[in-house]
């Protein structure tokens, strides 16, 4: 294969992970409008984001057979397609009953996406032969900061309503410049003898890490605004700048990650990327103080940022017979920690509170950076 096109994949690829970002980072500032609307207490509205959890993972197995079958770049075709028209689905839902549908549907195209884009991502990197998926991861969460800031200026120019369809419709159409330039559906179709099962033990170990790493990263997306909310007064515009500099600080790490991977290896810098992860956010739920809560969720993105990228590239790896399989094992176990993780929160904070909860999540980054060792895997080349 032609290096030129190989590089262009690699940019394809990585602008499909700025879509994929932007529209969730966009989602962030209509979360707490979502819950005023609903009018529903916190742990009804952690069972409502449920939803999204249980659509996603009833996706995700079902995508790693499509990619078996039909290729990666196909199915991540299909996936986004549907993902940019699913984001309308939930912010105009008047109540509880029809939000639990639409959040489902949402889920779904969340899930097929996710597993389908780092398959493809994994088969570039192999091409390549070096580093790139935390490139790649780079360019969600600089989506995420992106969505996050455009939605909260949207939100205060045009309303609710006019951001949710005036993203989707942009992020469609930048999605469709990066579909031409993936790699040939041949790249992974077939690749392994089966679809989807359940991770093996050369897996598991690394897939339960990855649940750990995204509930951590999924937890800050979804209730980062509330917590800043609730504890200063703020407006949801305003608290939206908390996820915007947990999104910067993981597009700073992610844009040097490869690098670093390179230079000390996937499993110290895993290591060392949980631990400053635990002491950023254990700082933003105690500081009293607003900029320097921000300033602390800025250097936890800086620590998780490039855990679920290695962890990931590890799991393209673990099964050399079959990589499709083992990606999607553990970016299944990875992704179920992500969408699964903000509603747990909700639950635990519906007892002790949300700092307390999300207490829960420096614990988790301290776990992970006791486990770090088995991201080794990542740097079998």
């Amino acid at each position: 294969m032609l290096s030129s096109a190989i590089h262009k994949a690699r940019w394809a690829i990585a602008l499909t992970f700025f879509v994929h970002g932007t529209i969730l980072g966009s989602w962030i500032p209509l979360i707490p409008l979502a819950k005023e609307r609903l009018d529903v207490g916190t742990g009804i509205f952690g069972l409502a984001l449920l939803a999204i959890a249980i659509g996603a993972i009833i996706s995700m197995p079902l995508s790693g057979v499509l990619i078996n079958r039909f290729g990666s770049a196909r199915v991540t075709t299909t996936a986004g397609v549907v993902f940019c028209l699913a984001f309308i689905l939930p912010p105009m839902m008047p109540d509880l009953w029809s939000f639990l549908p639409a959040a489902l549907i949402f889920g779904a195209a969340i899930g097929s996406m996710d597993v389908a884009m780092n398959s493809h991502g994994i088969a570039v990197e192999k091409a390549l032969r070096r580093p790139t998926m935390s490139l790649l991861h780079a360019g969600f969460s600089i989506g995420a900061m992106t969505g996050s800031l455009w939605g909260a200026l949207l939100l205060r120019l045009i309303g609710e309503t006019g951001h949710v369809f005036l993203s989707s419709a942009v992020c469609f159409l930048v999605f469709l410049l990066a579909i031409r330039f993936y790699l040939p559906t041949a790249i992974d179709k077939g690749l392994s003898g089966e679809g989807f099962v359940w991770p093996t033990r050369a897996t598991i170990g690394l897939g339960l890490l990855c649940f750990l790493a995204l509930m951590a990263e999924g937890a800050v997306v979804d209730w980062s605004g509330l917590m800043l909310l609730e504890r200063f007064a703020l407006d949801a515009s305003t608290a939206a700048l908390g996820f915007a500099a947990f999104a910067a600080g993981m597009s700073f790490s992610r844009l040097l990650g490869d690098w670093m991977r390179m230079k000390i290896g996937a499993a110290r810098l895993v290591r060392w990327s949980a631990l400053l992860m635990a002491t950023g956010l254990a700082l933003a739920l105690v500081i009293p103080s607003v900029p320097i809560a921000i300033v602390a969720l800025a250097f936890a993105g800086i620590g998780i940022g490039n855990a679920a990228p290695i962890l990931f590239a590890g799991g393209g790896r673990l099964e050399p017979s079959a990589p499709g399989r083992g990606i999607a094992a553990v970016t299944t176990l990875g992704y179920a920690g992500f969408l699964a993780g903000p509603p747990l929160i909700g639950f635990v904070a519906e007892l002790t509170g949300l700092t307390m909860a999300l207490g829960l999540v420096v614990l988790a980054s301290l776990v992970i950076a006791a486990s770090a060792r088995a991201a080794g895997a990542a740097d079998a080349y």
